[in-house]
């Protein structure tokens, strides 16, 4: 889904979003390496899948220091994001190459953003670009049903490391719940996936406010300074 890379669009307003993927490219014949592989390539495409294919979902994060974030996704390109850092509300929507972003309760601003070119693999919100998912055992969740589960690595906006482990349902591969630990946090970000196809995450510019100039179109000189908030 291109609203991944919308995601990434927005890390300037987020406080939160490499290294070697947990199997690097295996050179030597030895089966063990080569079957783990195999496996970690077949579970990252299944999980990439079922994200890609799903119309919408949300996506819930909580971090340290009161950090949440409230994530709509929905269709190829529409993201919002609702997110709260040291106090500071803040809302984000990406649709298309438009982004739209204000503070607390002041005035929403408009920017371009570039298209996507290139789709990632590994489309899991926090998860390092391009690398694979470690399969895990099986987990059971509070009722005992039996549960996928995997590791991956994972970075934050700053490029900080770390390491994620979440689970997912084994029918239709959709992620479920992940713990993320990310090198100078003192304690996990917990990311939760929910509402998956449903229309009630539909996302649309604000009301009012004019969309940004395409990418790269020139811009008349501002008549007057920034605004410095």
């Amino acid at each position: 889904m291109r609203a991944l890379h919308a995601l990434g669009a927005l890390s300037v307003s987020l406080a939160i979003a490499s290294s070697a993927p947990v199997f690097a490219a295996d050179t030597t014949t030895d089966p063990a390496t080569a079957a783990a592989a195999a496996a970690a390539a077949l579970l990252t495409s299944k999980v990439d899948t079922a994200i890609a294919n799903a119309s919408s979902y949300r996506i819930a994060v909580s971090g340290p220091s009161g950090l949440s974030l409230d994530i709509r996704s929905y269709g190829a390109d529409r993201v919002k994001i609702n997110s709260t850092a040291n106090g500071t509300p803040s809302e984000s929507i990406v649709i298309g190459t438009a982004m739209y972003y204000r503070s607390a309760d002041g005035p929403w601003r408009a920017y371009p953003v570039p298209p996507v070119r290139n789709m990632r693999k590994n489309r899991l919100y926090m998860a390092a670009p391009d690398t694979l998912l470690e399969p895990l055992p099986d987990r059971a969740d509070s009722s005992g049903q039996a549960l996928g589960a995997f590791r991956s690595i994972a970075i934050a906006n700053s490029q900080i490391p770390g390491l994620m482990e979440c689970t997912y349902d084994k029918v239709t591969y959709r992620p479920q719940a992940c713990s993320v630990s990310l090198q100078g946090l003192p304690t996990p970000v917990k990311v939760t996936y929910a509402g998956w196809n449903d229309p009630a995450n539909a996302v649309q510019a604000p009301p009012g406010v004019a969309p940004p100039p395409p990418p790269g179109a020139p811009t008349a000189p501002p008549t007057a300074p920034p605004d410095p908030h």
